[in-house]
């Protein structure tokens, strides 16, 4: 099991780039980048390569993963995180209409959950805590990962079925991870 966990998922301008760059250099335990943690990246990927030995997940959207570099020209979304997660050797979770999880190695897997309700500020937070979850529970990065966003989506699937996908909440999915984890325990 793992014996620390660290998921950077602030807001905040250049303290908090600063405080990322330090994170992602000194911390040796898995950690999890989300929103801002990623922004920090932008213009510094030297920061995310200096961990290439260390567990690191990203949860960017397509606008977080132009920011750090990601290549997104020739709408070709998996082949993108592909040859970034290779590039850098993180898992990445490229957010969005059929999320895609790529692991350092070049497979990525194509998830099948959610629903556009998930496009709204504050799912991703629940995305990034889910994930993190996995990996202090010990799953490896890309099984957090891959997992993590199949629980989110399938989550998101059963809040929209009672509230519809306008009217859930990042509250809703969250309470409604109990029964996608029911579904595949």
């Amino acid at each position: 099991m793992t014996q620390w966990l660290w998921a950077l998922d602030w807001a905040g301008e250049m303290a908090s780039r600063s405080w990322c760059w330090i994170c992602c250099r000194k911390i040796q335990q898995p950690m999890v980048l989300d929103a801002d943690g990623i922004n920090a990246l932008g213009g510094h990927i030297d920061v995310l390569d200096a961990r290439r030995d260390r567990i690191t997940v990203l949860t960017p959207h397509d606008g977080e993963f132009t920011r750090i570099g990601g290549d997104l020209t020739g709408s070709n979304r998996l082949g993108a995180a592909r040859a970034f997660g290779a590039a850098h050797g993180c898992v990445l979770v490229l957010k969005g209409h059929r999320t895609l999880t790529a692991a350092p190695a070049g497979n990525v897997l194509v998830n099948t959950t959610g629903n556009s309700g998930l496009a709204k500020g504050g799912s991703g937070d629940v995305l990034t805590g889910i994930v993190a979850a996995l990996l202090a529970q010990g799953a490896t990065a890309v099984r957090a990962a891959a997992v993590g966003v199949w629980l989110h989506g399938r989550a998101g699937d059963l809040a929209a079925e009672r509230l519809t996908p306008y009217g859930m909440t990042p509250e809703d999915v969250v309470s409604s991870l109990p029964a996608a984890i029911g579904e595949i325990l």
